[in-house]
């Protein structure tokens, strides 16, 4: 199996959002089958995924968490998120 080209612009797919749950305390994408609850850095990158480059997302986490060099857990974490089917490549549009 090939590994599938890098996300190049991240959004949630159609039918995924960006919820925080205030009676959990929780950050969650919300899908039709279920739910994904994040903890707070994938919460930061899941609210940036908005059709920006991935180069300015990593860019924005670095000014958000100063000293952090996140660009090879973000790219991980957003093929994850694709294969799952809740992020889609805005590039491919």
């Amino acid at each position: 199996m090939s590994p599938s080209p890098p996300i190049r612009r991240p959004v949630l797919a159609r039918g995924t959002r960006y919820r925080w749950d205030e009676l959990r305390r929780q950050h969650q994408v919300v899908f039709p089958e279920g739910v994904l609850v994040l903890n707070e850095t994938a919460a930061a990158v899941v609210r940036l995924c908005d059709g920006r480059s991935t180069e300015e997302l990593v860019a924005a986490l670095e000014g958000e968490f100063p000293g952090s060099h996140p660009a090879g857990d973000v790219a991980e974490f957003l093929e994850r998120l694709a294969r799952k089917g809740l992020l889609r490549d805005d590039a491919d549009a």
